[in-house]
């Protein structure tokens, strides 16, 4: 396939994403999640050409509330967010701050003297942005973009890094890097005109001339990725290096729209196993699990594939589908807990109706932006629903 089919392709994916951001969620949610794939905070803050447009306003607008809510930078009277900022808002299960909060200004030594903390980053280490404390600065653009990453599969950095290798150079300036940043806001932001970051300056070096080949630019990415799982994965393990079932169990249903009592009855079910029976994760188990919600698509694929032949789903199976859109196999302890939970009858076999409603809940409640719109002031949230709903009706019966 040609440069120009491709990026065709990709444009027409965003616009997919994007008009699909616009259906209709579950009651509460008020809006759905983007890219379905943390389904696409791209599509998020794009704009889609439609007779009523207040809701791509509402929910870009939500991305910029959220941003600015964590933000505690400023330098050139332009709002940044730090390493740990963009950790808070991406774990956090928090409302929403309108209120306005001190930023701390910084002059032009002290913006400089950050830029060169992180002219070399080690990717290796799970907390480097952490460690980085308040040397990590975060454009809103650059936001957007680290945000649609973060529900990738690692097999599509190669085909970002393709299509946006304009020049076929197997590198990418920063004029193509900021590309992707600009399609990230919609258009309405131009990245080539803003203050460089800490990304930009690790890419490109001081005088932003330089060059990033793709084993740097999927290595920044899949650290990004790991980063904040592993911010997420500390919140329930109290500083151990494994969480309980229970606890992992509870971490994947914290952000879906499941009742409650449907969850209590899920974490009864592991909770009333004998002690000795219970299992513990460790954060390499943690991580393949979220590996296979960004791989959720294909994995779905598989499952249904039993459901068609009406034959029930066993730990091999499971595994099969596992390998099937994932290319890995899951450790033993993960598929005995997952059978565990959604084990309804006991008999070895997987409920398939149940986990795919709790996986497809979770890779949509993933979204830092959606999961609070119903957190929201009730005149806001009830607004979108009302133009949701008018939404779709128009395009039901125009």
């Amino acid at each position: 396939m040609s440069r120009q089919k491709l990026w065709s392709t990709f444009i027409r994916t965003l616009r997919r994403a994007s008009v699909q951001v616009q259906q209709v969620a579950a009651p509460g949610a008020v809006l759905g999640f983007g890219v379905v794939t943390y389904g696409t905070l791209v599509s998020s803050a794009a704009r889609v050409k439609h007779p009523s447009d207040n809701v791509n306003v509402f929910k870009d607008s939500l991305l910029r509330r959220r941003f600015l809510s964590y933000a505690t930078v400023s330098y050139h009277d332009e709002p940044y967010m730090t390493g740990m900022d963009f950790i808070a808002a991406v774990t956090d299960l928090n409302y929403i701050n309108d209120d306005p909060q001190m930023l701390e200004n910084i002059n032009d030594d002290v913006y400089r003297d950050r830029l060169e903390r992180c002219r070399s980053l080690d990717l290796d280490n799970v907390n480097f942005m952490r460690d980085l404390g308040r040397n990590y600065l975060i454009s809103y653009s650059e936001f957007l973009f680290l945000l649609s990453i973060l529900v990738k599969p690692v097999d599509q950095f190669s085909k970002h890094f393709k299509i946006l290798d304009f020049k076929n150079t197997n590198t990418l300036c920063k004029e193509e890097l900021l590309s992707i940043e600009k399609l990230s806001s919609g258009g309405k932001i131009d990245s080539s005109k803003a203050d460089v970051t800490s990304m930009q300056m690790f890419f490109f070096g001081s005088k932003q001339t330089n060059e990033v080949d793709y084993k740097k630019f999927s290595s920044f990415l899949r650290a990004v990725q790991k980063q904040c799982l592993y911010a997420e994965f500390e919140k329930y393990s109290d500083g151990e290096d494994y969480i309980t079932d229970d606890e992992f169990v509870r971490l994947l249903l914290r952000r879906t729209y499941i009742p409650d009592i449907k969850k209590a009855r899920y974490i009864d079910r592991l909770e009333s196993r004998p002690e000795e029976s219970r299992k513990r994760l460790s954060f390499s188990q943690f991580c393949q699990f979220m590996n296979l919600l960004n791989d959720f698509p294909d994995f779905e694929v598989a499952i249904r594939m039993f459901a068609i032949t009406k034959k029930p789903l066993t730990r091999m199976d499971f595994q099969r589908a596992v390998r099937a859109s994932t290319g890995e196999v899951f450790d033993d302890t993960l598929v005995d807990i997952i059978f565990d939970v959604f084990d309804e009858d006991n008999d070895n076999r997987l409920g398939q109706k149940e986990f795919l409603e709790v996986m497809r809940d979770s890779i949509k409640s993933r979204s830092t932006s959606s999961y609070h719109l119903h957190r929201e002031g009730a005149n806001s949230g009830l607004d979108a629903f009302r133009v949701c709903v008018k939404n779709y009706m128009y395009r039901s019966y125009a």
